[in-house]
């Protein structure tokens, strides 16, 4: 399995890297600072999963920019690792074909689970990601109800 990591923080994506290693065999690696460095050295589709983290210095993510690289790697699966909860990105990111979202407080089991799960073609959305999604249907709903 080929993985591109892609974080600012090198000592996150080294973590990352061993945890994946522990759990799947002849895996391969490819670490980029920053989705610019990754559009930068990536030429084919050779990927499986990309593994994009935001930081809490930086949250959002450049729509065109992943809209383009996703483009150029139409078979890989993408998972977003957002600092935070964020019901509003998860949407954006789904709609966009993200086929991951966690949030980096996730436990190591989580992350393998949504590996795998996005690598058998289905979607995952982190158990923090999914309530804040629900917590704002809800809220949508009742509000539409009261009116």
């Amino acid at each position: 399995m080929n993985v591109a990591l892609v974080d600012e923080h090198p000592v996150f994506r080294t973590g990352i890297r061993g945890m994946l290693k522990n759990q799947f065999e002849k895996l391969g690696t490819l670490e980029a600072g920053s989705m610019e460095d990754l559009e930068k050295i990536i030429q084919l589709d050779i990927f499986d999963v990309i593994i994009i983290g935001l930081s809490e210095e930086h949250p959002e993510i450049d729509y065109a920019l992943l809209k383009r690289v996703m483009k150029k790697n139409p078979l890989t699966s993408f998972i977003v690792y957002a600092s935070a909860p964020d019901h509003k990105l998860a949407r954006s990111l789904v709609r966009m074909g993200v086929r991951g979202i966690l949030t980096k407080h996730a436990c190591a089991d989580e992350l393998v689970t949504c590996v795998r799960s996005v690598l058998s073609g289905n979607p995952y959305l982190s158990p923090e990601m999914l309530a804040g999604i629900h917590k704002k249907a809800k809220r949508t709903v009742n509000e539409a109800n009261a009116t």
